[in-house]
């Protein structure tokens, strides 16, 4: 087959869409497939274009094999909405201009929303080079963005309803990241065909073997005491703030050392919130080289899975890397990440606007789950059904299945 794959967002940004769009591209290509994917200028997470990709209109590359179209856009890093808006409108418009041309005809075309707004050039896309569409939804939009408060009543909501329904109407197949959000669209829009293409973890590059007490110690952990950590975006949806309250409530435990690392639209307000409650059991540390998280997390002793809210649907990807790492997981409730903590006991929940829950919870794993002998080896096991190879047979399956109109694939991730 040849497949397209259309995002805003692909390495060399770091991020999960952009890792498991590019583990998707690498093990289609060993499966024999033909795989182009028509994406944005490299400038995520800073809003600012990468070097030696700037003053171009777009660049034709190849990335192991993987033919990568670029498309200039207006880079954003506001966390308003009008500046994100109008990034998200100038890629769907200007890699129309400046890269849909150049594909040619194919027989798939994988697109990813968020943005939803990329829906309408996807679909246009999809009528030029004749190829059958998947929409693939990694956070369903509107719904994540009221939940979280970003969007309230009125027309901007309407407009986004439509689109939604438009876009999944449209494609001839949509595809979430889990069964919990399989069954919230069914429910919602039940003509439409649907399946489960799941985030997944490249189960030899995060794996418990890397833990290291060198990495330990390079964080100041002592012998007994607990390194809790979070690797990942500093945004909104993250919920960061409730983290350093619960670091707060938990300032008298000596043994419990809280680290985020990472960067994004909430690092400075996370920062000014450290010193605003003087909390020094809590560590801010920025970005780090991507090559360094897997020790960072096989060296751990907890790992944070943060939300904002409740986002039934939602799974977050942050969690199949840190369980593959032998890292049981304190993760928000209200989200699919939950009822997979909880159904193979390898971590606990909390409740997501609430310090003391989360202090609890926190407290919980580093007293009790710890002390079992086998959690580590069962965060591992958990993580193997998400391994990025058993993902990408998966998808491989449901994209014949889409290319020769046959039934989808059953899903029972």
């Amino acid at each position: 087959m040849r497949i397209v794959i259309y995002s805003q967002y692909f390495p060399p940004e770091t991020g999960a869409p952009q890792a498991r769009l590019y583990e998707l591209a690498v093990r289609l290509i060993q499966q024999g497939h033909d795989v182009v994917v028509l994406t944005a200028m490299p400038n995520y997470p800073d809003g600012v274009i990468f070097p030696g990709y700037k003053w171009r209109l777009w660049r034709l590359e190849s990335i192991n094999g993987i033919k990568v179209i670029r498309s200039t856009l207006f880079p954003s890093r506001s966390a308003k909405i009008i500046p994100r808006l109008f990034s998200y409108l100038s890629f769907g418009v200007l890699s129309l201009v400046f890269g849909g041309w150049r594909i040619g005809r194919s027989d798939l075309l994988l697109f990813e929303s968020p943005p939803l707004f990329l829906a309408p050039s996807a679909l246009l896309l999809g009528k030029i080079i004749r190829a059958k569409t998947v929409m693939n939804v990694s956070d369903i939009w509107p719904d994540i963005l009221v939940r979280m408060g970003s969007l309230g009543p009125g027309l901007p909501l309407k407009l986004m309803l439509w689109l939604e329904q438009f876009s999944y109407r449209k494609s001839d197949v949509v595809a979430v990241t889990n069964p919990g959000a399989a069954a919230q669209l069914t429910e919602r829009f039940p003509e439409i065909r649907t399946t489960v293409i799941s985030n997944g973890v490249d189960t030899e590059l995060f794996k418990p073997e890397f833990r290291s007490q060198s990495t330990r110690k390079q964080f100041g952990i002592n012998d007994g005491e607990f390194f809790v950590v979070y690797c990942g975006l500093l945004g909104v949806a993250q919920g960061l703030d409730i983290v350093v309250r619960a670091a707060h409530i938990l300032r008298h435990r000596d043994d419990v050392k809280i680290f985020i690392v990472g960067d994004g639209p909430e690092r400075e307000r996370i920062r000014d919130l450290i010193a605003e409650l003087g909390t020094d059991n809590i560590k801010l540390l920025g970005r780090l080289p991507k090559g360094d998280i897997p020790a960072i997390l096989a060296s751990a002793d907890v790992g944070l899975v943060p939300l904002s809210t409740r986002l039934p649907g939602t799974m977050p990807s942050k969690i199949y890397e840190t369980l593959a790492s032998g890292l049981p997981v304190v993760v928000a409730r209200g989200c699919e990440g939950e009822l997979l903590v909880e159904r193979d006991d390898v971590g606990r929940g909390y409740e997501p606007t609430d310090a003391s829950d989360l202090a609890k919870s926190i407290a919980f794993v580093c007293d009790e789950t710890l002390k079992s002998d086998d959690i580590r080896g069962r965060c591992r096991s958990v993580s193997m059904h998400f391994s990025r190879d058993v993902i990408a047979e998966r998808t491989e399956s449901i994209f014949r299945a889409v290319v020769s109109n046959a039934p989808l694939p059953k899903y029972d991730v």
